[in-house]
């Protein structure tokens, strides 16, 4: 067929971007209210801080063994949100967009000759935002292991482009 004989049909432009309103972080609002979770559907009562620490030890417990020899001198705590203290050393102001936090020196940056620190190093899981980012209850589970292993990752030196590419 020749060019000249197709029907030709009017070209639409669509804009590829629709810039979205700025909503305050839930998480940035006094802790006596407990505003309303992320997605309509999510359940009134989100789980527990007890369930959600359970979660984490699990998400630790799926880890090889010859990991979990390599984390003795860390301590993994579950914190509700991260303090003004970690999103400024992040570099961020919003607290939903932390979902952990490694804080100490990664193992391959130490020095063999020197001595173990007085304090271990930290990894920290937040409650809130991860809670705030599920939908669903089932997948918290998901979200809390992912969040383990990227810490633990971080704490083993790769760095997040790293961490992205093996998808955590």
């Amino acid at each position: 067929m020749v060019r000249s004989r197709l029907p030709r049909r009017k070209r639409t432009y669509r804009f590829r971007f629709t810039p979205r309103t700025p909503r305050p972080c839930p998480c940035s609002q006094t802790p006596t209210h407990r505003p309303p979770l992320a997605h309509p559907s999510a359940p009134a009562q989100p789980i527990s801080l007890e369930e959600f620490t359970n979660l984490v030890a699990e998400a630790l417990d799926t880890l090889p063994q010859e990991i979990i020899e390599k984390l003795e001198n860390v301590a993994v705590t579950v914190e509700e949100q991260a303090s003004p203290d970690v999103l400024a050393e992040m570099g961020l102001t919003n607290p939903c967009e932390l979902l952990g936090a490694y804080r100490g020196i990664p193992r391959p940056w130490r020095s063999m000759f020197a001595p173990l620190s007085d304090f271990p190093d930290k990894i920290e899981i937040y409650y809130w935002p991860i809670v705030r980012a599920c939908p669903y209850p089932h997948e918290i589970k998901e979200i809390v292991r992912r969040v383990v292993v990227h810490e633990v990752g971080h704490h083993f030196g790769m760095s997040d482009q790293q961490l992205r590419a093996l998808g955590y």
